[in-house]
């Protein structure tokens, strides 16, 4: 029950920003609002405020804000609780603005959640700075980078010392060099190997920093309330092994756990006794989550320690953490266009979309792993939909815009009646697009 309000009021808050952009830029355009509703369907409650009836719904996904003179809506009266919106002079309908202000109007809603997102990302980075590793040892390379970069298997096991001659301490020094650098990378090992990886003037270096897995110690931060924290664990603890299972990085520890969810394990750790080290034993009864698997995203029971791993933190200025949200929030757009580009090839199945069902687990799941990651995972949803708004549907602002564009280019806009057919035809995608995600989450929970 907790997941699902908290879910609720996650996509609330989401859905209520979305609409205070198309609100905010309505009234600036002087285009009439009889309603801004959280939620669809019949009103539920609300309260009247000179022209505007501000509302809950009854559907409590999803929202929107009623305007006046909008051709083409009339067809889902019934989702927007049959607000009246006649009886405005032409001055402040939306179809008899300027194509600039109309725009600005359909497009504030989107700009809202990039703005959200973003500003999350620039909060975390002012607040936690960056992470990073101490230290500079390569745990592994991701695979698919070794089929592109067969030269950069020499660099497991071993530890980088310079790259293209600039010395390197830890993770954020290892990325910012190959980032910066031109053309082929020179990575000196400190056993004395120079790897020289031929990437071309211009390819994109971004992804060799992010096929490298550095070797994170398995020293452990401590949730409050978790499996460890109640066994007596404590922050600073080495885990050295589980279950029998030596765990020389903190991958270790993750990979170890996820596979006993509800056992009861032997967890061996050396702790710090002032010039000394004591080593402990514990027996955990671990916890179990609901987490997306490896490879075809199904959800399945996960083990549950209750542990993060201790990372050192780069402090940022004002102006650095702006950037560095800026970047977050370019990642973000970037993975989530890079999504959508495999699900339209096929690269990546249908069955990988996730509904409301997966929204609620993954939203439970940042949830548990605490705060900042929770606010995260808001930023990158937020971004999520405003992504999506953007695809050109009839029905979504992208729909919208394209219905702009079309009246720029042909002087003319397209009639109430074809807006309406097009919108109906939108509206019919997204319902079985809808339909398809809900199913794919019952097949995912009964392990189909």
């Amino acid at each position: 029950m907790q997941t699902l309000l908290l879910t609720i009021l996650v996509l609330g808050v989401l859905v209520f920003v979305h609409e205070l952009g198309h609100f905010l830029t309505a009234k600036w355009a002087r285009i009439g609002v009889p309603r801004f509703s959280i939620g669809l369907g019949p009103r539920v409650v609300g309260v009247k405020v000179g022209e505007t009836d501000y509302c809950l719904s009854a559907i409590p996904f999803g929202g929107y804000v009623k305007m006046a003179g909008m051709e083409g809506e009339e067809a889902f009266e019934g989702l927007e609780g049959g607000a009246e919106s006649n009886g405005y002079p032409p001055e402040k309908r939306f179809e008899g603005k300027s194509i600039g202000q109309r725009l600005i109007v359909i497009s504030a809603g989107v700009a809202m959640n990039f703005l959200l997102g973003w500003g999350i990302y620039v909060g975390l980075g002012w607040k936690n700075g960056i992470p990073t590793v101490d230290g500079t040892v390569v745990a592994a390379v991701d695979s698919t980078a070794l089929r592109e970069q067969p030269a950069l298997a020499r660099l497991e096991g071993d530890t980088i010392s310079t790259i293209d001659g600039r010395p390197v301490s830890n993770w954020y020094d290892i990325v910012e060099a190959i980032e910066e650098g031109r053309g082929p990378l020179a990575i000196a090992l400190t056993s004395g190997e120079v790897v020289r990886v031929p990437l071309a003037e211009g390819e994109d270096r971004d992804e060799v920093a992010a096929a490298l897995v550095l070797l994170i110690p398995p020293i452990v931060e401590i949730l409050p309330d978790g499996p460890a924290a109640r066994a007596g664990l404590r922050e600073g603890d080495r885990i050295v092994s589980i279950d029998g299972v030596a765990t020389p990085s903190y991958v270790d520890v993750s990979d170890v756990v996820r596979t006993r969810p509800e056992r009861v394990v032997p967890v061996v750790v050396e702790r710090p006794a002032g010039d000394e080290t004591r080593r402990l034993s514990f027996a955990v009864r671990l916890g179990a989550t609901r987490a997306p698997r490896p490879g075809d995203g199904r959800f399945v029971d996960v083990g549950w320690l209750g542990v993060g791993p201790r990372l050192d933190r780069i402090e940022l200025s004002p102006v650095g953490a702006v950037v560095s949200g800026t970047e977050d929030a370019w990642r973000a757009s970037t993975l989530i266009l890079g999504g959508l580009y495999q699900l339209v090839t096929g690269k990546v199945s249908l069955r990988a979309l996730g509904g409301p069902v997966a929204i609620g687990q993954l939203t439970g799941l940042a949830a548990r792993q605490g705060v900042g990651s929770l606010l995260a995972w808001v930023a990158l949803f937020s971004i999520n939909l405003a992504i999506l708004n953007l695809l050109p549907i009839p029905v979504l602002d992208g729909g919208h815009i394209l219905f702009l564009g079309i009246e720029g280019a042909r002087g003319r806009p397209l009639s109430a009646r074809q807006k309406m057919r097009l919108s109906q035809v939108g509206m019919a995608f997204l319902v079985l697009l809808m339909a398809w995600a809900f199913t794919a989450d019952i097949l995912r929970l009964l392990g189909l």
